[in-house]
């Protein structure tokens, strides 16, 4: 086994607006211009053409959220409180492949900034981690503890609070998925935002390690992109209101950590057990308590899905765990909040979405331009709005991967439309079954 990793280093590039802006009108005045002749010539289509309107604008008023993101920075006062912050990294697993728990492992022992303590839990495993295990116990870093740990088969939720309960002293507590590496200066720049009292989680960046393996790779790659750098940065601008802080890599403050802890162990919904959804409940939590923000600068490293199978599995997961995280917060997040604001909008951008989808198949004699309309106007904005996500650039990456990149954004938008917004029903629908359906044996090597 290699347990000397090559991991990509990044930089932060700034895209300047304006020609983006001057585009974006352009854009906005064709797709306006296209549906005042639908309102003049079907009137029985002012209804969709006016909720399809109105989920454009709510679109385009995030683009603009996401382009007033900035790296958090801190004064060397601040930087030096940070310094003495207590930090323990999470790190669940189950059946993942021994080379890349290694490589995660390798990444957070040669931080810039390393963390206190890191605890690794075999969460009853199939694999052999005898080799790994015993590599970093006896390699590891001086002034960082490893610790390992192994329990039956309980769930991630049941392995982080593993590690929560064993250091009631962390200030900090950072969680990575045992197929993650991270950057050389993480943590360093994920500890930053803690400088502002307020702040009570942050996500970092996701980036995929497998980026170019295959077309599916790449489709996903391009849409969590897009998500993060619009999406998340906008609800980061918005009040520090992320709604999700990526399980690949987020850090959370202590106390809210320990304040928190029997609900996140002990959550049911309907009286089912929930399994799912532990980086948005935690995210929830902190929402709750204060702000929750994203750290550009912060970038991980994770595997995505190589498979068909895989990527329909992973996808209905989230989604049984998102519509049960959606409950919560329109229930207990205050509805004057941008919290609040940003669960309702989509929710209802989605339902809107099936309700046009349905009246424009029965009506598709006059529909179908309408769809076409849909499609090219669609295809513009969304190249225009992923223009954010090469704002992080990686060091194995050349601009022939990044313009691959750009020129398969209409592409992921229409496998995210047609495909995985489709089944989102039916994770909607069966959000009771709380079993992983992944992670049966190694799924990705």
């Amino acid at each position: 086994m290699n347990h000397d990793h090559d991991i990509p280093r990044i930089t932060l590039r700034p895209v300047r607006p304006v020609a983006r802006l001057t585009v974006a009108g352009l854009v906005l005045a064709v797709a306006l211009a296209r549906h005042a002749w639908y309102l003049a010539e079907w009137r029985h289509y002012r209804l969709i053409t006016t909720l399809w309107t109105l989920s454009f604008v709510a679109v385009a008023v995030q683009w603009l959220l996401s382009w007033l993101e900035r790296p958090v920075t801190v004064t060397p006062a601040g930087q030096a409180a940070l310094n003495r912050l207590r930090v323990t990294v999470a790190v669940p697993v189950f059946n993942e492949d021994p080379s890349l728990l290694d490589r995660t492992i390798c990444s957070l022992l040669r931080q810039s900034r390393p963390p206190d303590r890191v605890h690794v839990v075999d969460d009853g495993s199939a694999v052999d981690y005898d080799e790994v295990r015993t590599w970093w116990e006896t390699h590891g870093r001086p002034g960082v503890e490893f610790v390992w740990s192994r329990q039956d088969n309980a769930g991630k939720k049941a392995a982080h609070a593993r590690v929560f309960a064993a250091d009631p002293h962390a200030d900090v507590f950072v969680t990575v998925d045992s197929d993650t590496a991270l950057e050389y200066t993480a943590i360093g720049e994920g500890l930053k935002p803690f400088a502002d009292s307020r702040v009570q989680s942050v996500a970092g960046i996701e980036l995929a390690w497998n980026h170019s393996l295959n077309l599916l790779v790449r489709l996903k790659s391009v849409n969590t992109l897009v998500w993060q750098f619009i999406t998340c940065s906008a609800q980061s601008v918005a009040g520090g209101s992320v709604l999700v802080n990526r399980g690949t890599f987020a850090l959370y403050r202590g106390s809210l950590i320990r304040a928190t802890l029997p609900a996140y162990t002990g959550e049911t919904f309907f009286g089912r057990r929930v399994i799912l959804g532990d980086d948005s409940m935690l995210t929830t939590f902190a929402l709750g308590s204060g702000r929750a923000v994203q750290q550009v600068s912060a970038v991980c490293f994770s595997m995505y899905p190589e498979t068909f199978s895989h990527t329909l599995r992973q996808w209905t997961r989230w989604m049984r765990g998102s519509t049960i995280r959606n409950f919560w917060r329109i229930r207990y997040l205050p509805i004057m909040s941008w919290g609040w604001w940003f669960t309702f909008l989509p929710t209802w951008w989605f339902l809107s979405f099936v309700a046009m989808g349905g009246a424009v198949a029965a009506d598709w004699h006059t529909g179908h331009t309408f769809v076409l309309t849909t499609l090219y106007v669609g295809a513009l904005w969304a190249w225009l709005v992923a223009a954010r996500m090469h704002a992080v650039r990686r060091s194995d990456q050349r601009w022939t991967d990044r313009l691959d990149a750009f020129l398969l954004v209409p592409l992921a938008m229409a496998w995210m439309t047609f495909v995985l917004r489709p089944l989102r029903l039916y994770g909607m629908a069966t959000c009771l079954r709380q079993g992983w359906v992944t992670r049966g044996e190694v799924e990705v090597r």
